[in-house]
């Protein structure tokens, strides 16, 4: 009979537990490499400065003194400020060109008013190579020495001539006296009269930020390729000019002190005088006939 060994095997399987099943080992599992830590380094970019469109712009530098000033100023030369402009301008701003000289050379200014005008004065360093001053008023009356970085006069009294110094503003507004001959000693009356005038001018260091305008209406100096300070005062009718030619006469100073040379102009106010009209001749009326109702 065949059944004896089935039975032996199936008492065989029943011991052992045998399966028909396939047998499957586990897949292995992957080594994972330990983590080794690694510095991290910022790459750096040498820094630059920004260089504007067009070029490096050089930064702007003080003059340095000259060291061969003393020499010139010891051998008499004005080693102070160069005057690049002494005139005048109208009140919008516009220069005003001369209408001749006189007999000495200077520019003559007209005006037909005396008033309602600026004057300018523009400068740059001279041989001293220096800044120009930039003070308006430095007054003392018991020392004359105490000047002004704009030291300006006139030969005839402007307005009432007020002696008293910087009668500029309300409630006591006055005039500016005169010094004629032109004089720069230093007296008590000379730099008192010379504060009185000082004092009513404006500074301007920059040409875009000046109180004259260009051709095209813009802000600038009036010798912009000179000039490096401006100095503007407008003449009120408390200090007007009188009829008639006024000698005026303005020197710079230094940072230092030191002067430069004296410039000229005239101020000459003169009247327009008007052409008379023409006298009107009305016609002569002519008497006409009565009209006769119909």
């Amino acid at each position: 009979m065949r059944s004896g060994p089935l039975v032996a095997l199936a008492l065989m399987c029943g011991a052992i537990g045998c399966t028909t099943q396939s047998v499957h080992k586990p897949p292995p599992t992957p080594e994972i490499p330990e983590a080794v830590a690694t510095p991290f380094v910022m790459p750096t970019v040498p820094p630059s400065t920004p260089v504007p469109p067009g070029g490096a712009v050089p930064l702007p530098t003080r003059p340095v003194r000259n060291p061969k000033a003393d020499a010139e100023k010891r051998a008499g030369k004005q080693i102070g400020p160069i005057i690049t402009y002494a005139g005048t301008a109208r009140a919008d701003g516009y220069g005003i060109e001369p209408k001749g000289k006189n007999a000495q050379g200077y520019p003559i200014y007209v005006n037909p008013v005396g008033s309602g005008f600026m004057i300018v004065v523009e400068g740059k360093p001279g041989i001293s190579n220096l800044e120009t001053g930039k003070s308006i008023f430095r007054y003392e009356a018991d020392d004359p020495t105490a000047r002004p970085d704009i030291e300006i006069q006139v030969t005839r009294p402007l307005g009432d001539g007020s002696t008293e110094v910087c009668d500029a503003r309300k409630p006591r507004i006055g005039g500016i006296p005169a010094i004629n001959p032109p004089s720069f000693a230093e007296t008590p009356q000379i730099s008192a009269a010379i504060n009185d005038f000082s004092c009513r001018f404006e500074t301007f260091i920059e040409s875009n930020a000046s109180c004259t305008v260009d051709g095209s209406g813009d802000f600038s100096f009036l010798k912009p390729k000179d000039s490096k300070v401006q100095y503007c005062m407008v003449v009120a009718r408390s200090w007007a000019f009188q009829d008639g030619d006024t000698l005026v006469s303005v020197r710079l100073r230094d940072i230092e002190g030191n002067p430069g040379p004296v410039e000229h102009f005239v101020l000459r106010k003169k009247r327009v005088e008007q052409t008379p009209m023409a006298k009107r001749v009305l016609p002569t009326p002519t008497a006409t006939a009565p009209r006769r109702r119909p």
